[in-house]
């Protein structure tokens, strides 16, 4: 190197420290800057790391947290029992049909259910043929007479017809087909010294022919029915024919 030039470059590194520390020194800053880096990476690594737990936690106590609950009101359903139906009205026993029926059935008859009547002491029932059409009535009542009442003559008022006997019965028949057009068969029948008649009678149907005027029990039915214990037992005590009583062929007084 020149003389000029050393003399120039003298001046310029005056003031400068020795080249022997100025390396240490250089390494020392960069091991330090090395251990500030490897701080801050693992502050930041345990930053994240807190805040994924913190997460985690939070995440964790939303979904597993039970849902609030809820204040329902139950409204109680008060059912009632149905109401029972009500009860049907008791069915009366009709004991005189009961014995008049199968005789009318047994002449290809038939009792007509919208006909019958009934009152106190008294029974009619309506009889139909097997096309519908009318053939006359069949009447039964009981009467309270007097202790020496006697069955009647119809020629003569005043005197007593001769009765006949059936058991603890005594009775008298009065059958009247002279009128094609009103024909009717008639008993009447008490117990022996009793104070009840019984009158049953069955009529055809009037002015209607021949045929279909002819009554719809024989004259021995009629008798059947009026001698049997169940007709006269199945009027009360108490029944005696008289508001609406049916007309009879031959009346009892």
């Amino acid at each position: 190197m020149s003389g000029p030039l050393n003399r120039l470059l003298e001046h310029v590194l005056e003031g400068e420290p020795e080249l022997g520390d100025e390396v240490d020194a250089v390494f020392r800053r960069a091991a330090k800057l090395r251990r500030r880096r490897t701080q801050a990476v693992l502050l930041a690594g345990a930053g994240t790391a807190g805040l994924i737990v913190a997460l985690g936690y939070l995440l964790t106590a939303t979904l597993l947290d039970p849902p609030p609950a809820t204040m329902t009101t139950s409204t109680a359903v008060v059912t009632t029992a149905p109401s029972p139906p009500p009860a049907p009205a008791p069915t009366v026993t009709d004991r005189v049909l009961e014995v008049v029926e199968p005789l009318i059935e047994g002449r290809q008859l038939t009792v007509v259910p919208a006909s019958q009547r009934r009152g106190d002491g008294w029974r009619e029932y309506g009889i139909a043929d097997d096309q519908g059409r009318a053939r006359g009535t069949v009447q039964v009542a009981v009467f309270d007479v007097r202790k020496k009442w006697c069955f009647p003559v119809a020629a003569e008022p005043d005197a007593c017809a001769r009765a006949d006997h059936a058991g603890d019965l005594e009775f008298v028949r009065y059958d009247d087909v002279s009128d094609p057009d009103r024909q009717v068969r008639q008993t009447l029948a008490r117990r022996i010294d009793g104070n009840r008649v019984l009158a049953v009678m069955a009529a055809g149907e009037t002015d209607a022919g021949t045929q279909r005027g002819k009554p719809g029990l024989t004259g021995a039915q009629v008798e059947q029915v009026a001698t049997d214990d169940r007709v006269l037992a199945a009027f009360g005590k108490a029944e005696n024919c008289d508001d609406g009583c049916p007309a009879f062929a031959t009346p009892v007084r």
